[in-house]
């Protein structure tokens, strides 16, 4: 009899823990939430694999009418060499997910060129 009140004790103690798990995510969802000005050295500025800035800048990116109206060679010279070129597209990494080396999640902002290398649409890819 004692050891299944043993039990119950600690399975209730267990279930009471708490990892404060909720708290780190709503941390982390503030930081991802930071904006910061556009700042072409910083957008070109790489740690490792990672752009630890472009997730911050990506919404003055889209949403500028100035960047928009540049051609294919400003746009290479602006945001410097992209991560992929497919014929009138170019891919920037953003962000990316890993689990050790493998790729779980990629956020890439890709810009489409038309024939007369003017920019046809800005969208990011997820």
């Amino acid at each position: 009899m004692k050891i299944k009140y043993f039990v119950l004790f600690i399975f209730v103690s267990f279930l009471s823990c708490d990892t404060g798990s909720e708290e780190n995510a709503e941390d982390q969802n503030k930081q991802q939430d930071i904006v910061i000005a556009f700042d072409e050295a910083k957008l070109k500025t790489i740690d490792g694999k990672d752009f630890p800035y472009r997730d911050k800048m990506l919404n003055n990116i889209l949403y500028n009418d100035t960047i928009r109206a540049l051609n294919k060679d400003e746009i290479l010279d602006l945001l410097g060499e992209p991560t992929r070129i497919n014929e009138n597209y170019l891919y920037y990494m953003i962000s990316q997910t890993r689990l050790g080396s493998w790729p779980l999640s990629t956020k890439t902002l890709v810009i489409k060129f038309a024939e007369d290398n003017t920019i046809e649409w800005i969208r990011v890819h997820e």
